[in-house]
């Protein structure tokens, strides 16, 4: 059962991006007529500009190229926002951290292109567009406060059960990474402005969905990876016997504290753009300049395609201990 929900959430990724190609379709329209209306030399100087860059984009970003660009982009300060969520689970989960790692994605991947999408639709950075709709961030920080007190109190964390046993379900950190997808602020690094470029300009919505899907899947690499460590050398046992020399769960307690601290932030700062304003931004600045690099590198589609290539190898083997 725990595999076919698995595969379901993966088969709803893969038509995810053809949900958007109509909605292009549709616009396009909307914007051929808008072109007709005599516009101001300046912004049509940056509708020149942003067009010359949609296609630059269009040209040189593939699908592999995306795939790295996010995992690179796992690097900057408002996406290693992310780590605390993860290792907060990670401490809880007594075995499968894999499991629940891409649980978390596939819950975290569609809301974040989704957010990206619509974003460029109404004009907007990701950034902006949450700000617009901080309700919807509050309440998802609203929600991982709760998480971090039922594990603080005890009362489980996976799924939202209040019992003496508290019992483990898969679909609890689906939701946390619906959740937490929402108060994600994106890094506008080079790559994902120019897929949404391409989106927002060029009217592909369909290829830019893919896109950001692969984007996505690059940010999942590294968590991916260190999920494997742990689940390869038994880091719940370790943190088992620290809580029995200790007398008291400090897996409970980090966890809660990150949880609660995360959605203290999204409260406050509508998303977590605000790691990017902590003295990091040379860090920022380095990715960001590393990520346009990589565009140009001659080679690069045969190195991203090893490394999806090694990557889906790893995958699809912890897939098969997983159904074991």
């Amino acid at each position: 059962m725990k595999n076919k929900l698995i595969i379901l959430l993966i088969a709803v990724l893969l038509v995810l991006p053809f949900a958007f190609a109509h909605l292009g379709e549709e616009i396009e329209g909307i914007h051929d007529n808008e072109k007709k209306i005599a516009l101001p030399e300046n912004i049509q100087k940056v509708q020149d500009y942003n067009k010359e860059q949609a296609e630059f984009y269009l040209k040189k970003l593939s699908f592999l190229v995306a795939f790295l660009a996010g995992i690179i982009g796992i690097l900057t300060p408002c996406s290693l926002a992310i780590l605390p969520a993860f290792f907060a689970y990670s401490f809880k989960e007594k075995k499968e951290i894999t499991k629940m790692t891409l649980l978390f994605f596939l819950g975290f991947a569609p809301v974040f292109i989704i957010f990206g999408i619509l974003a460029t639709f109404l004009g907007k950075t990701l950034a902006m567009f949450q700000q617009d709709n901080n309700i919807f961030v509050m309440v998802s920080g609203i929600v991982l406060i709760i998480f971090g007190l039922m594990i603080l109190f005890g009362k489980g964390f996976s799924g939202i059960n209040f019992n003496n046993k508290p019992k483990r379900t898969p679909l609890g950190i689906f939701l946390f990474g619906i959740f937490y997808a929402i108060g994600f602020t994106a890094c506008m690094g080079p790559i994902l402005v120019g897929i949404l470029l391409i989106a927002g300009v060029l009217q592909s919505y369909a290829y830019a969905t893919f896109l950001m899907l692969f984007y996505s899947l690059g940010l999942f690499v590294p968590l991916f990876l260190i999920s494997m460590f742990f689940d390869k050398y038994n880091f719940s046992k370790f943190v088992g016997n620290l809580n029995k020399k200790l007398g008291f769960s400090i897996s409970n307690l980090i966890a809660g504290i990150l949880l609660i601290s995360m959605g203290i932030i999204f409260l406050i700062y509508k998303g977590t753009y605000i790691f990017d304003y902590l003295g990091l931004g040379n860090i920022t600045y380095n990715i960001y300049r590393l990520q346009e690099s990589i565009v140009n590198i001659k080679y690069i589609n045969i190195i991203g395609l090893s490394t999806l290539i090694i990557f889906l190898f790893l995958l699809w083997i912890s897939l098969r201990k997983i159904g074991k």
